[in-house]
């Protein structure tokens, strides 16, 4: 943990770090999260066409890779505006240095993977800037505070994070699977927009 000296107990920071802090207001936040009943979500099957630009977290490139993205979120997919981070180009890249370079099906693997990243439009693809790293270190370090996570969550909360600090700065909605963390953050900050959806089952039709 960090180590404040009795000398500097009065915050000093910039206005853009003080403004951020009003904003999210950690401090205000004692008590563990629950997660929310998902009738209380934004859901692929309720959201109609009022999302128009969502940022595709990185369950969204495994799942179409695997056929495994829900078929009724298809026309969304089509209809909105697809953008792109950083954040989940380094997840996809960490899978070609992740697998293991014996087995055959390995080498087919990572071109499916270089095959997406290199497909995503360099004009659709928005920049984690320093107001988002801002954003999402104070969201990340809540929720990671709140939650008792070890180093290895806050870490992986952090990405997601990125993400959802990224969206918000832009307009976007999150389109994630991955509900509970997301849950978290708009709690946390409620200004965030997020679309989850369910993963399809393999060998079943998806809906």
């Amino acid at each position: 943990m960090l180590a404040v000296a009795p000398s500097t107990t009065r915050l000093t920071l910039n206005s853009e770090f003080q403004g951020t802090l009003r904003r999210l207001k950690p401090e205000k936040h004692r008590t563990p999260l629950k997660p929310r009943p998902e009738s209380e979500l934004d859901f692929i099957e309720s959201a109609g066409s009022r999302t128009t630009k969502l940022l595709y977290d990185t369950t969204v490139y495994i799942d179409i890779l695997q056929n495994r993205f829900p078929r009724r979120g298809d026309a969304m997919l089509r209809a909105a505006e697809a953008w792109h981070s950083p954040v989940t180009e380094a997840e996809l890249a960490a899978t070609c240095g992740l697998l293991d370079p014996a087995p055959a099906q390995t080498r087919g693997i990572m071109e499916q993977v270089v095959a997406v990243i290199e497909r995503r439009s360099s004009h659709r693809t928005l920049a984690t800037d320093s107001e988002i790293w801002r954003e999402a270190g104070i969201l990340s370090g809540t929720l990671a505070r709140l939650q008792g996570y070890k180093s290895d969550q806050r870490r992986r909360v952090l990405n997601d994070a990125l993400l959802f600090a990224t969206a918000r700065k832009h307009g976007c909605s999150v389109l994630t699977r991955n509900v509970l963390d997301f849950d978290f953050f708009q709690q946390l900050d409620p200004s965030g927009k997020v679309l989850f959806y369910r993963q399809a089952l393999v060998g079943k039709p998806s809906s």
